[in-house]
């Protein structure tokens, strides 16, 4: 037999529960107030407390804040209830330390969980005594201090500022972005754009993070490029340059009508990180709407710097200082990927190790900066000629390598033979204003539908490399 401590301000609620949870063989004490509740608690622990979750005056979140702040009511199990099941009132459950939360309509489950929760309570030894137990004064300043206003802030800012621990891409920190959001509040989308600053390496200076519900996601998109002033990519471009990461589920609401959004800039000190925009579910924004956006627009900016600088470093570390390309180690870690997925979906993948003709004559007669303005734009000749599926790297000095997956020999050599001749066609501007041509000799090996090591691939390409070398250069050789 239990002794709980049933807490609602309507009348009839507790005496519906009352009934069922006495049938049970429980101690029922009723109250309708959560400041008479607590000081009931303090002053004799029960087994358990049944709070309402939202009451005038003192909320049932404020005094389950309240008990867990308190050691003689700390590990008393306290059980949220509420009249509807909601994401927002889920969250403040979880983060003000309840137990459990359930439904006014879940009798039955609540029975269930206050049985498991005060046969595990009353097997512990009960808090040593206190002799001088919080009056009703007292209690009144503490639960003052714990208005919602304060619990919201400060809950929010810690799960915003915890962002930057997990996320180690923007990708992700939207991602973590989105999963706390819609827990605490509906909307039809919320977006996130960023500049060059938090996203060095985006090449068109922004980048633009939607969610929105799966139904929705195309006029999502256009009134968050219009409230963010992000345009669409012109055609010309790749679908990777500036096109928007969308996340679309049914976390976001369904709604007919367009209500304007909610749009603030980002800011880490002085730096202009972005802008987020949010476009209520409802019709009009609330005020709830408006404290979440002001606090998520002043706690983002550092987790977005940080994730930045995290994936910027990670980059570079990837990354070949002159040309921009992968280096050779990164080269390695993303051909050992594509072997096991080849292996595994039996899909072929070739190599070109490719090495720049006459380039010591280059460094020679003119100079180490006309000889690094080659280098630089060979790789971009190999970086605009690659497919998304491929993946280009300096292999070191003058040489270059490309894998291209999904590729057989026939198909490696026709992308081969263009590599080539485009190598050659190119013009090469020097820094002394002068013209340069190059050339380049091509190896090519292949694996089709079998099992391969790295090393053994890149000593075909190798060899078939310098057999262009010999033959005359400026050729393709295939292992």
């Amino acid at each position: 037999m239990a002794r709980i401590l049933l807490v609602d301000d309507s009348a009839s609620a507790r005496a519906l529960l009352g009934v069922r949870l006495r049938d049970k063989g429980h101690v029922i004490e009723e109250v309708a107030d959560a400041s008479e509740a607590a000081e009931m608690a303090l002053a004799q622990p029960p087994d358990a407390v049944v709070t309402d979750l939202w009451m005038p005056g003192i909320s049932g979140l404020q005094l389950c804040r309240l008990l867990r702040a308190e050691p003689a009511t700390a590990n008393v199990p306290v059980v949220l209830l509420t009249a509807s099941d909601d994401r927002r009132s889920r969250f403040w459950a979880r983060h003000a330390g309840a137990t459990a939360y359930v439904t006014k309509t879940e009798i039955d489950r609540l029975i269930n969980v206050l049985g498991d929760v005060t046969s595990s309570s009353m097997t512990k030894p009960p808090p040593a005594s206190h002799p001088q137990l919080p009056t009703r004064g007292n209690i009144q300043e503490r639960l003052s201090q714990l208005l919602d206003a304060s619990l919201f802030e400060s809950t929010l800012a810690g799960e915003v500022r915890a962002l930057s621990q997990s996320a180690e891409e923007l990708e992700l920190l939207f991602s973590d972005l989105v999963a706390l959001t819609s827990d605490v509040t509906g909307y039809r989308w919320i977006a996130l754009a960023t500049d060059a600053v938090s996203a060095p390496r985006v090449k068109n200076k922004v980048r633009l993070f939607i969610h929105t519900h799966q139904e929705q996601r195309e006029i999502a998109e256009r009134e968050a490029r219009d409230a963010l002033e992000v345009p669409f990519p012109p055609e010309r471009r790749k679908p990777e340059e500036g096109d928007a990461f969308i996340i679309a589920d049914k976390r976001a609401a369904q709604a007919e009508w367009s209500t304007p959004p909610i749009v603030l800039p980002v800011r880490f000190g002085s730096v202009n990180m972005g802008q987020i925009a949010l476009a209520p579910s409802r019709r009009g924004a609330s005020h709830d709407d408006r404290r979440l956006m002001s606090l998520l627009a002043s706690e983002l900016g550092g987790p977005l710097r940080m994730t930045a600088l995290v994936a910027e470093a990670r980059r570079l570390a990837s990354t070949d200082t002159l040309t921009g390309l992968l280096n050779r180690r990164a080269f390695i870690e993303r051909l050992d990927k594509a072997r096991a997925a080849s292996e595994r979906q039996l899909f072929p993948i070739s190599v070109l190790l490719l090495d720049v003709d006459h380039f010591k004559k280059v460094n020679d007669t003119l100079g180490h900066d006309a000889g690094d303005a080659v280098l630089q734009g060979v790789a971009r000749v190999l970086a605009g000629m690659a497919r998304k599926t491929d993946f280009v790297a300096r292999w070191g000095g003058e040489e270059f390598v490309v894998a291209l997956t999904q590729t057989a020999e026939a198909g490696a050599r026709i992308a081969a033979e263009r590599v080539r001749r485009a190598i050659a066609e190119a013009k090469y501007p020097l820094p002394s204003g002068e013209i340069h041509r190059a050339t380049a000799s091509v190896g090519l090996a292949s694996a089709e539908n079998e099992s391969w090591q790295l090393d053994e691939l890149l000593q075909r390409a190798d060899k078939a490399m310098y057999s262009a070398k010999h033959r005359g250069r400026n050729r393709v050789e295939t292992a």
